[in-house]
């Protein structure tokens, strides 16, 4: 074999590269329109469900993750561990593909429920770690405060 055969083996497979990297493109392309398809009859569905008396479990479509999850902590009626909020928000609807490393979100947001703006409280039982929603601290009827009112 001379330098003119490896040239044309090294162009068979350049073209290749630039073939599948022009398809894997379009791809991508056809992937993020039938996402924002779905994800466009998934927030229909949820708001004509009511009208047409279906009702379901919850569904987190379209929202950000910290939304996300202030809904599952909000329907759960037990707490949850970190893992069962990810399991929770996979099965409701919320695509985690976008994030790196969908754990460490997260942890991030429930950190932030609990610690900036305590609408969450963190239970820990031996080296496990739950979360669970704070139930309303003025059932009804109790009294409310000039402090507890924002404006």
């Amino acid at each position: 074999m001379d330098q003119s055969d490896f040239n044309g083996q090294w162009n068979e497979y350049f073209l290749e590269q630039n073939r599948l990297e022009g398809q894997r493109a379009a791809l991508e392309a056809q992937l993020s329109e039938i996402t924002t398809k779905i994800e466009h009859l998934q927030g229909m569905l949820d708001h004509l469900a009511p009208l047409a008396g279906i009702t379901f479990g919850m569904s987190v479509v379209g929202m950000g993750i910290t939304d996300a999850i202030r809904v599952i902590l909000k329907e759960s009626k037990e707490r949850l561990a970190a893992q069962d909020v990810r399991r929770l928000l996979d099965e409701n609807g919320l695509d985690l593909s976008k994030y790196t490393s969908p754990m460490a979100s997260i942890y991030k947001v429930l950190g932030r429920l609990v610690d900036d703006s305590h609408e969450v409280e963190r239970e820990k039982e031996g080296n496990n770690v739950f979360f669970r929603w704070k139930t309303n601290e003025h059932p009804q009827g109790a009294e409310i405060s000039d402090d507890d009112i924002p404006f």
